[in-house]
């Protein structure tokens, strides 16, 4: 911080001060004079008298000093203002005094400097800006190949922006010289498409003149086979009842043949269930004649026991002889039971064989009538198929008969479009041979633009 003693203010009372000094000391000496001489003297004293002149002088001379340097800082000041005013900012004032005018001064200079940059400023930007206009003046001339140079100055971000805009406008002058060479071009192929139109259209139109003919004789040819579907039609369904009937009479001789089949699968059953009891019949044979085997081993045993007990054994062995007899007649009739069994099983036998013949005669049969029945059926079906498909001719045809009618009408209004197709296709011939010249004119107007190597020309 500056000491106080360097203030604009009181730098303006010390010069105050200084100014008025001189002045005051010849009348602060002179009263001191003649405050010190008595009442009487008569006048001042040549002492005091000098010490006043010599006072006013150095007073004076002050106030000459203090002028000029006052005087020499105001004309500094009005000088370099003069320059300024005549366009030299690179004058600078002097600064001889420690004063106010001394504070301007140095002011005015800073001013100035400030003045001179902004100024030095000024003119490197309006030189890059000359520079930026001498780049892109080609721009203007239809030269899209000019690019301005991005520099890091002010005019940069401008320069950027201008290269990018140029860029995007180089695109789309491509585009368009793309897209009006392939609208030139596609035009003149739909141009030629167009008389190659007119052309057929005259041809078809002597073709559908004859193929009109032709359907009229188609339609008279479709109304005859309508009327033999018709025919086709009765006899299909004759053949279609005879063949129901032939199926009705199968499927019951069908039903009979099951019926045959089931009772004989029965009887072949039963006749099984015999022999499968004869077999039982066997067994329980087998199981007295075991028992009489047996039972004649214990009368022989007894037999013994009695001979050896004596007299006290008789009436035992009476019974043991009883029951020998016994077991001998038990085993005579187990003897005969099982022959006459064997003889069972084996007619049984031969019954169920002869029972699985018939079985699979019936079976073989039954095949047989199933299929005759299946082949029926398929007739039957051939046949109803063969009546719908009939049917659906004879209708078939009766529609075609109206639709071969309506053919031939819109024969005549397809002729009738066909002339007008023609008219209207070369109109449309001629509009697009207008928009192939109009596309060549964009072309051409587009064409002064200068592009670089990669933009437009790609069709």
């Amino acid at each position: 911080m500056a000491p106080a003693t360097s203030s604009p203010r009181l730098r303006l009372w010390l010069k105050c001060a200084m100014i008025a000094v001189p002045f005051l000391l010849p009348i602060v000496g002179l009263l001191y004079l003649t405050a010190g001489q008595p009442a009487d003297a008569g006048g001042v004293s040549k002492s005091a008298t000098a010490a006043v002149a010599v006072s006013v002088a150095l007073g004076s001379l002050a106030l000459v000093l203090v002028a000029r340097g006052l005087t020499r800082q105001v004309e500094s000041l009005n000088a370099v203002l003069q320059q300024v005013e005549a366009g030299n900012f690179h004058a600078r004032a002097a600064v001889l005094t420690n004063d106010e005018l001394g504070d301007t001064a140095a002011a005015l200079n800073r001013t100035l400097d400030k003045t001179a940059k902004l100024l030095q400023s000024q003119d490197e930007v309006q030189r890059s800006i000359m520079k930026l206009l001498d780049e892109v003046s080609g721009v203007a001339d239809g030269d899209l190949t000019k690019e301005a140079e991005v520099s890091a100055d002010v005019t940069g971000a401008i320069a950027d922006s201008f290269n990018f805009m140029i860029d995007q406008l180089r695109k789309i002058i491509g585009n368009v010289q793309n897209a009006t060479l392939q609208v030139s071009t596609a035009a003149n192929q739909i141009y030629s498409s167009a008389e190659t139109l007119v052309d057929g259209s005259e041809d078809q139109t002597e073709q559908i003149v004859t193929t009109s003919a032709a359907i009229d004789a188609i339609a008279s040819s479709i109304q005859q086979v309508s009327e033999n579907a018709v025919t086709s039609t009765a006899v299909a369904q004759q053949a279609l009842t005879t063949a129901k009937q032939g199926n009705m009479a199968v499927r019951n001789t069908i039903e009979g043949m099951n019926k045959i089949r089931e009772q004989a699968q029965e009887t072949a059953k039963r006749i099984k269930r015999l022999g499968e009891t004869s077999q039982e019949i066997g067994q329980i044979v087998q199981l007295i004649d075991d028992i009489a085997d047996r039972t004649s081993i214990l009368a022989l045993n007894a037999s013994i026991q009695a001979a050896a007990a004596g007299d006290a054994g008789r009436g035992f062995a009476v019974v043991a002889e009883e029951v020998e007899r016994l077991a001998v007649r038990s085993t005579e009739a187990t003897k005969k039971i099982a022959t006459l069994v064997k003889a069972i099983q084996g007619e049984t036998n031969e019954a169920v064989s002869a029972m699985e013949k018939n079985i699979q005669e019936v079976v073989s049969g039954s095949k047989v009538a199933n299929q005759a029945g299946q082949s029926l059926n398929e007739i039957e079906g051939v046949s109803m198929k063969l009546a719908e498909l009939i049917q659906s001719i004879s209708q078939a045809s009766k529609q075609q008969a109206k639709g071969s009618e309506a053919l031939a009408r819109s024969m005549g209004n397809i002729s009738q479009i066909t002339r007008q197709t023609a008219v209207g296709t070369k109109q449309t011939a001629e509009s697009v041979n207008s928009l192939a010249k109009l596309a060549d004119d964009l072309r051409g107007s587009v064409s002064a633009f200068k592009l670089p190597a990669g933009y437009g020309n790609k069709a």
